[in-house]
């Protein structure tokens, strides 16, 4: 079977690669944003991030750390460091569960995407892939988020020079858990790749392969560049 580019459904995988690209982008977001909401934080959706105030929790905190910053960085004694301690080991484990809201929402983005098809497998095999399955097939690959982050850290890492090849929220998951730092990058980066790979040679007709590859390249790197340079700082600006 001859396998090449087919011009309708470059164009058509194109488009709808580039809109999951934004809309990936701020469903990450979100799922950062619920989590803060949870613990009563007022947040700021920005194009490609979210900001969040810290409650009074913190406004105890950084009173005692105003009032005791020498004994805090010195490490001596202090009146209210049990309080201290305390307040800092709550604020530190509320950024840890924020951090993990975003890979969360898109992972279970993923995991839904390829439990749909799971369940239509033998409807796939017997007439094709429908609607519902093209769109089970597009939340599956929010899993290229993992890989994509895991990319862009390690070769900005290695064409900087700053020796820091891991960051993002799955950084930031490895240093709470006290694990090297890339082991979540590493993890979910390799789970990403796995299941991409799968969809792709599993579940794409082989005759759209080539296409669907190609389109994914153009309209990933399209739609992070319309959103992320373009669009997302006039509509949602930092």
């Amino acid at each position: 079977m001859r396998i090449d580019i087919q011009p309708y459904y470059l164009f058509l995988f194109t488009i709808v690669f580039a809109l999951f690209t934004i809309t990936g982008t701020l469903s990450h977001e979100y799922g950062h944003i619920v989590v803060a909401k949870y613990f009563g934080y007022e947040t700021t959706l920005h194009y490609g991030s979210m900001t969040f105030e810290r409650n009074d929790g913190y406004s105890d905190y950084e009173t005692i750390y105003a009032e005791y910053k020498h004994e805090i960085k010195n490490d001596i004694p202090f009146p209210k460091k049990t309080e201290f301690s305390r307040l800092l080991k709550r604020l530190e484990f509320e950024s840890f569960l924020i951090s993990i809201g975003g890979p969360t929402q898109t992972i279970f983005t993923g995991l839904f995407g390829l439990f749909t098809l799971f369940l239509r497998r033998k409807p796939i095999q017997n007439t094709g892939l429908k609607l519902l399955d093209w769109l089970s097939i597009f939340l599956s690959l929010f899993w290229l988020r993992e890989v994509f982050n895991l990319a862009v850290s390690i070769a900005s890492g290695l064409f900087n020079g700053t020796g820091v090849f891991f960051a993002g929220d799955e950084a930031k998951i490895s240093k709470y858990l006290e694990l090297p730092i890339g082991t979540v990058p590493i993890v979910l980066g390799t789970i990403g790749l796995t299941t991409s790979i799968l969809i792709i040679f599993k579940v794409i007709p082989i005759k759209l392969r080539l296409t669907f590859i190609v389109s994914g390249l153009i309209g990933g790197i399209a739609g992070f560049i319309l959103w992320m340079k373009i669009l997302g700082p006039i509509v949602l600006p930092c």
